[in-house]
């Protein structure tokens, strides 16, 4: 850190340590707590997403829920390990093998539109 008065420039990094040094524990908590629940709601994750990409899986998957159960669906029955689900495209769909955040959140949001148009 340059000493005060001292006109160099403090890298953006090291100004938003300065200004919560507790920063990094937050982020990381949070890391965890989206992990946890895309985990606790059948996503694969592969350990290789950003936090930004865990954060979108999030809203995509909690999108797909809500028209789930806008459609009348139980998104406990229709699980992606329900042996048995209710209605197929009620179901998140799996993540594929080596497939990356951002297209799997592509088939997301492509199953929850097919929601809007699911007809009873």
């Amino acid at each position: 850190m340059p000493a005060p008065g001292d006109p160099t420039p403090i890298p953006p990094q090291d100004l938003d340590d300065a200004l919560n040094p507790h920063r990094a524990e937050d982020q990381g908590r949070a890391r965890e707590h989206n992990e946890d629940i895309l985990l606790q709601r059948g996503v694969q994750l592969s350990g290789r997403e950003t936090d930004e990409e865990l954060a979108d899986l999030w809203t995509a998957v909690d999108r797909f829920e809500s028209l789930v159960e806008a459609r009348g669906g139980d998104t406990m029955v229709n699980a992606p390990d329900s042996s048995e689900p209710d209605d197929p495209l009620m179901v998140l769909p799996e993540r594929k093998p080596r497939e990356s955040a951002r297209d799997y959140i592509i088939r997301i949001h492509e199953a929850a539109d097919r929601l809007t148009r699911f007809e009873r």
